[in-house]
């Protein structure tokens, strides 16, 4: 039996099990893009996988992710979140490697693989100042945080509120008082509330003591 010699990602590799009832695309991807180089899978489909990122190595092959991530912008093929439909673009690529279009032959045993099979150069020349898309920027930079994400969060000026539990009032005019000021925060809330509302001046009890929704107070922090 071939499942006691191959894993499963590689007898659908080699067209033993059937790829559209495939499970799992993820090891068999992963297998491709270590057999088939990342400038032969760039060229052959016009797209770009992204390059490792800083610290990795800058030799390794592509991962899964990247592929069909890049594949599937390219192609269109998307999920109805907006997200590219990873198992369709890996059928595709799959069923390309299958029917020869992703060419890879295996050396003999006696004879070194670099020496029996060599692939061509890239024929696509890439340019530093060429302006990509926003969808192919989004393709090749993925799920993955970079140092530079980071920093921008570290360094970001996030302007710090106040909120008194139980009481109306725009905090955000409160946002430079001192520690000190804390004890008149409710009082300044409350004649905000009567300058800004004149009839509540009618109204005797003007509630003091009004709850409002958190997610009334806090819905400018669900804003992106």
């Amino acid at each position: 039996m071939p499942s006691f010699v191959c894993t499963k990602a590689e007898m659908i590799i080699h067209g033993i099990l059937p790829i559209d009832q495939m499970k799992d695309h993820v090891p068999s991807i992963t297998l491709l893009g270590t057999l088939i180089p990342r400038h032969i899978i760039e060229d052959l489909y016009g797209i770009m996988i992204p390059l490792p990122l800083e610290g990795e190595d800058s030799d390794r092959p592509p991962t899964a992710e990247e592929i069909l991530n890049a594949y599937g912008y390219s192609r269109g093929f998307m999920t109805q979140n907006g997200q590219p439909d990873n198992p369709r673009s890996a059928r595709y690529l799959l069923k390309d490697f299958v029917n020869g279009r992703l060419l890879y032959c295996v050396a003999p045993p006696t004879i070194e693989q670099k020496k029996f099979h060599t692939f061509p150069l890239r024929k696509r020349i890439i340019s530093e100042n060429k302006h990509l898309p926003p969808r192919t920027v989004r393709a090749n930079k993925g799920s993955k945080i970079t140092s530079e994400d980071v920093d921008k969060v570290f360094f970001q000026n996030n302007i710090s509120n106040i909120h008194v539990k139980g009481v109306i009032g725009k905090m955000h005019n409160l946002c430079r008082s001192s520690s000190n000021d804390i004890g008149s925060i409710t009082g300044s809330t409350q004649s905000l509330l009567l300058e800004e509302k004149p009839w509540k001046k009618i109204n005797k009890h003007s509630n003091k003591k009004k709850r409002e929704k958190t997610r009334r107070l806090y819905a400018h922090l669900d804003q992106h």
